[in-house]
């Protein structure tokens, strides 16, 4: 386990909104993943997201948030999202819940998302995969298999998202990312079957989380109102 720099760690609580830091401090919630990558990149940020240890301390604060912001609160079976246009969507993810703020970044499937930042003691702390500022200075996706519920075709369709904004990925991470949606598949409804019906298959798959048309459950249009 490693950590972010001091500089980076100021400058992502820097950008964080001043309501989402005292929420952070008050609830004891924890920033990782995208917002932290693309601040650091100096890239383009879509969303906050915030962990927490419980449902409920999560839904308490969504609400909170909501209310304070004149916003909507949206609730899908991964997370509540609070949308208060032309603020940045914030959502409080309920899928992947641990008592340890380091634990986090350990559910992220690419290194480069593997960072978190959380307040205890009186102070901003972070922690960080050792490859996350070496992979995402060389815009490069090492697949960290991690054990975690998720659908079976999100880390393939991350995959395309990053490529299209510079990424590469080697051999042996993309194989990785493949055998996670062969795994869903069973193979008893493909056996003997053309490569064409095996693609509509994986197909189906992938179409169920493509962030391309749904963002959370969600219609990507629903952040522009």
């Amino acid at each position: 386990m490693s950590s972010l720099t001091k500089e980076d760690m100021h400058f992502v609580m820097s950008r964080v909104p001043k309501d989402i830091r005292e929420i952070m401090q008050q609830k004891g919630l924890v920033l990782a993943g995208g917002f932290i990558r693309e601040t650091i990149a100096r890239g383009k940020v879509n969303d906050i997201d915030l962990f927490g240890t419980t449902k409920e301390a999560l839904k308490a604060a969504a609400t909170e948030l909501a209310l304070n912001r004149k916003g909507r609160l949206h609730e899908t079976e991964n997370a509540f999202t609070v949308l208060a246009p032309p603020r940045m969507p914030v959502q409080f993810i309920t899928r992947w819940l641990v008592d340890t703020p380091s634990e986090y970044i350990d559910f992220f499937d690419f290194t480069v998302c593997q960072a978190a930042i959380w307040f205890e003691q009186g102070e901003w702390r972070s922690a960080a995969s050792p490859y996350f500022y070496p992979d995402l200075a060389a815009r490069r996706l090492t697949y960290t298999f991690p054990r975690r519920e998720e659908d079976a075709g999100g880390s393939m369709l991350r995959v395309r998202k990053f490529i299209s904004r510079g990424y590469d990925i080697q051999v042996g991470s993309l194989a990785g990312v493949m055998a996670r949606v062969f795994r869903s598949i069973d193979m008893e409804k493909i056996r003997g079957n053309d490569e064409a019906h095996v693609s509509q298959i994986i197909h189906g798959i992938l179409r169920e989380v493509d962030p391309l048309a749904v963002v959370d459950g969600f219609d990507v249009s629903e952040l522009n109102v």
